[in-house]
């Protein structure tokens, strides 16, 4: 069963009467459930956050593919909320060990089979380091594919699919972890350097190599984490590591392409930069000039209560595409909001 967005019915009548859409609602309500269970069972608070804000609440990096939407609010310009880090950290520096979040992003990319400019996130910011972050991230992704089956199994809802009976073993198994120098050398051991794209600020990592190094580490069976990508490419939050400064200590979940289908990274994850110093350092090396908008996120390394912290991103309409072996993230939302395409509701 496959959703029919491109076909000639407009699309709130395929919704109000299409029978993948009553599946697809019920498997994100169960989603959504089990992230709150998973979270509450660790005295995690689940945080109420605004989907406007005054800066760009998670710049990008020169690394990304993502890009902010600004707005006008009367006589105050502002953006649309593309992470909600920003307005977990402060509650985690003094007030609680971890909070998390099940909200909407926007980013203003041009939209392809990986990329919505509307999408939902659920994310977590807690006291530690990204070796803790990893733990947390892995074991919620457990845990929801665990409620998915078992929901599945009790029918309560139906999908023409294969991919549960694949996805079930990997609650048992531990994902790998390789280093980005690592994943460097692996694919071009196997004659995959050009998946590897050489910039001028770093290595990136195309969405054809996430899903090539899934199929060489875990054999298509199971995520992987590769960690310590190049400092220039990620955020100037990103804390570098202590051993190669010229890395820094955060990690992306990459998930195999079943049967085919949509795969790649779903989980992006980081330790945070505590030190003021360096991360004006990372600032400048990265050439962002609006430095006193993020003055209050700077300072709040000089707050007695600031604790280090990680944080992470998980994509639900990416994960979902990928639990149900879909080709393109738009099957995966109800609502989908595509670049420079009518939106014809």
């Amino acid at each position: 069963m496959r959703a029919k967005y491109f076909s000639n019915k407009l699309h709130i009548s395929t919704l109000a009467s299409s029978p993948y859409y009553r599946n697809l609602v019920l498997l994100r309500n169960t989603v959504e459930a089990a992230c709150d269970e998973y979270f509450q069972d660790l005295k995690a608070p689940k945080v109420d956050l605004y989907l406007i804000a005054k800066g760009i609440s998670s710049p990008m990096s020169r690394g990304s593919d993502s890009s902010p939407i600004p707005l006008q609010l009367g006589s105050q310009s502002a953006f649309l909320v593309d992470s909600a880090q920003f307005g977990m950290e402060p509650l985690v520096c003094g007030q609680f060990n971890m909070v998390y979040c099940y909200l909407p992003s926007f980013r203003g990319e041009n939209s392809d089979h990986r990329h919505l400019n509307q999408f939902y996130h659920c994310e977590a910011e807690l006291r530690g380091s990204y070796l803790k972050c990893m733990k947390t991230a892995e074991n919620l992704v457990k845990h929801i594919i665990s409620a998915v089956i078992d929901s599945y199994r009790s029918s309560k809802f139906d999908f023409d699919t294969h991919n549960f009976k694949e996805i079930q073993n990997i609650r048992s198994l531990k994902f790998p972890i390789l280093t980005f120098d690592d994943a460097q050398i692996l694919l071009k051991k196997h004659k995959l350097s050009h998946l590897i794209e050489l910039r001028p600020y770093g290595r990136v990592l195309t969405s054809k190599g996430e899903i090539r190094l899934a199929e060489i580490v875990g054999d298509n069976k199971v995520p992987i984490w590769v960690s310590k990508y190049d400092r220039d490419v990620v955020a100037f939050y990103q804390k570098p590591d202590p051993d190669d400064p010229e890395k820094v200590l955060n990690a992306d979940l990459i998930f195999p392409s079943i049967n085919g289908r949509f795969g790649g990274e779903i989980i992006g994850l980081g330790q945070r930069q505590d030190n003021r110093k360096e991360m004006l350092r990372s600032m400048k090396r990265q050439k962002i000039k609006s430095i006193n908008s993020y003055k209050w996120y700077i300072d709040l390394r000089k707050n007695s209560k600031y604790r280090t912290t990680s944080g992470f991103g998980l994509g639900i309409e990416r994960f979902i595409a990928w639990m149900l072996g879909l080709n393109s993230i738009i099957d995966a939302s109800l609502y989908p909001v595509i670049k420079n395409r009518k939106l014809d509701y």
